[in-house]
């Protein structure tokens, strides 16, 4: 409730609220938002007897919408496998090698910038694998991958050994209580020794079989294939002793890993089920999203009808991007997702106006108490949904006592003339991640004196505006466009591996030009 409606209902002036909370306190002012509990709390204060009304319960409406659970019969499931680890530990390169497909050589900097969701064909059975990205700024990604999984996957370089991230994933295995197997990857190199691994991973209380605990280790080489069988085999057998099952003739429930808004597909979502089957004509309601399932597409980008227990799965058709880690629930009316949905924005509105307003008024009594401390303001976009959120994080954590960092906004896709200007009117940096600006974007960037960086390795952003904050930014590199080309269609060439047909739409293309693919 805002400070002047609570007045007027204890027919009092707003400063008397005012006063009271600032006695309790806090700092607020009149056409600020308070939650219900700050507001019983105040009206107490002044004598008066609060009488809440019930919130909005999205969650109540949601159970009524699904129903009751029944007991339906349950089939063994796939196990799903999140592999952890340090950065650059080879946790793509071995997910890689199991999928028989070269894809690990095109991240950027050896790190995954976003969780992918894969599933493989063993010859020992079927495996759903998670690929945490490496970088400590993906915590949060990571820790919403092992929510969603039955077993980790903990490689360790053996020439390297545990590293800051290798016990960031220990604690997040730990603090989820999913069995663990350890990894000991580059078995390949003169300087491998397992040795020293286990000795380090039981000072940080993994103790695994060989050292007379209950964590199997598996030695191998993403590069040679060295122990990837025995990996697969201790995965089933991990999986066999969970006894995994799931109800199949059951509407669908799973987790949303990752989301994006790709052009001429819309919203992505990926999808991990965890029980029931998700068909195509489905009404998926993601946190505050909800839509019909217009298409369901495979890792390899192939069409199917539907998605079953432990299966990940592309989504289309959802209103907007949903937030990492939300709960994906298939529900039987589309009015009653639309209800669900419209509570659940609500309720996060009210929320975010309430944090704004509060911090709108701390930063105004900190530059009182502070007049000489600067700010940095950046404006975020980036491909994905975890990976913005992520950048957010990081960048958010390099403010101190002299500079503070402010994100004026942040959002999925490439720019356009509305960020530019957004960046304009609060002197902001543009930081785009894995996307670019479209021509009225980089026109107004041009007007306005805009900086934008692109950048595709999450370090290069940290260490950049680390830098920019000492004073030792280095000279900028800015992408001068020659000729901007749009891709038409891909098609494979026995001499040159696949082509790209592009149509030319701004200025000249010449042989010998450096790329950047978007």
């Amino acid at each position: 409730i805002v400070v002047t409606d609570l007045a007027q209902k204890l027919s009092i002036r707003a400063t008397d609220i005012i006063k009271a909370m600032m006695k309790m306190g806090m700092m607020v002012t009149i056409n600020q938002v308070i939650d219900q509990e700050t507001a019983i709390l105040v009206t107490e204060e002044l004598g008066h007897i609060a009488k809440p009304e019930k919130e909005m319960d999205d969650e109540a409406l949601l159970a009524g919408v699904l129903g009751e659970s029944k007991d339906l019969a349950e089939t063994v499931r796939p196990p799903v496998v999140t592999i952890m680890g340090h950065v650059d530990h080879g946790k793509t390169s071995l997910l890689d090698y199991i999928r028989k497909s070269r894809v690990a050589s095109g991240e950027a900097g050896g790190i995954t910038q976003h969780i992918g969701a894969y599933r493989v064909e063993t010859e020992q059975g079927v495996i759903s694998f998670l690929d945490t990205p490496g970088h400590a700024a993906f915590t949060k990604m990571r820790a919403r991958g092992a929510q969603v999984t039955d077993i980790i996957i903990l490689i360790v370089a053996a020439d390297d050994g545990v590293m800051p991230q290798t016990k960031e994933a220990i604690q997040h295995a730990k603090d989820a209580g999913v069995p663990m197997i350890v990894a000991i990857n580059k078995m390949d190199k003169p300087e491998a020794d397992a040795d020293r691994v286990l000795s380090e991973l039981s000072q940080n209380d993994v103790l695994t079989e060989d050292w007379g605990g209950d964590v199997p280790v598996a030695r191998v080489s993403a590069k040679t294939g060295e122990g990837i069988d025995g990996l697969l085999e201790t995965i089933l057998l991990v999986a066999e002793v969970q006894e995994l099952t799931a109800a199949v003739d059951a509407p669908a429930k799973g987790t949303v890993i990752e989301a994006s808004v790709e052009r001429g597909r819309g919203v992505v979502a990926t999808v991990l089920v965890r029980e029931g089957t998700l068909r195509k004509g489905d009404i998926l309601l993601c946190g505050t999203e909800y839509g019909r399932v217009r298409a369901l597409f495979d890792e390899l980008g192939r069409s199917v009808k539907e998605a079953g227990p432990s299966v990940p799965v592309s989504v289309l058709g959802l209103s907007a991007a949903p937030e990492a880690g939300e709960e994906a629930f298939v529900v039987p009316d589309e009015r009653k997702a639309r209800e669900v949905a419209d509570i659940r924005r609500e309720k996060l509105r009210d929320t975010r106006f309430a944090a704004q307003q509060s911090a709108k008024l701390d930063n105004m009594l900190n530059q009182m108490a502070s007049p000489d401390k600067q700010q940095v303001n950046l404006l975020v976009k980036g491909d994905v949904q975890g990976s913005v959120e992520a950048i957010r994080s990081e960048l958010l954590k390099l403010s101190n006592d002299e500079i503070e960092i402010r994100i004026i906004a942040s959002g999925v896709g490439g720019m356009n003339g509305s960020d530019i200007d957004l960046a304009a009117a609060s002197n902001a940096i543009v930081i785009a991640f894995n996307v670019r600006a479209d021509g009225t974007a980089r026109k107004n960037a041009q007007e306005h004196d805009v900086e934008i960086r692109y950048y595709s390795i999450i370090y290069d952003v940290i260490n950049d505006v680390r830098d920019a904050m000492s004073g030792l930014l280095s000279p900028e590199t800015k992408e001068v466009f020659t000729g901007l080309a749009e891709v038409k269609d891909v098609f494979k060439s026995s001499e040159f591996g696949q082509v790209a047909g592009c149509l030319v739409v701004e200025g000249a293309v010449r042989r010998g030009n450096p790329i950047r693919v978007l």
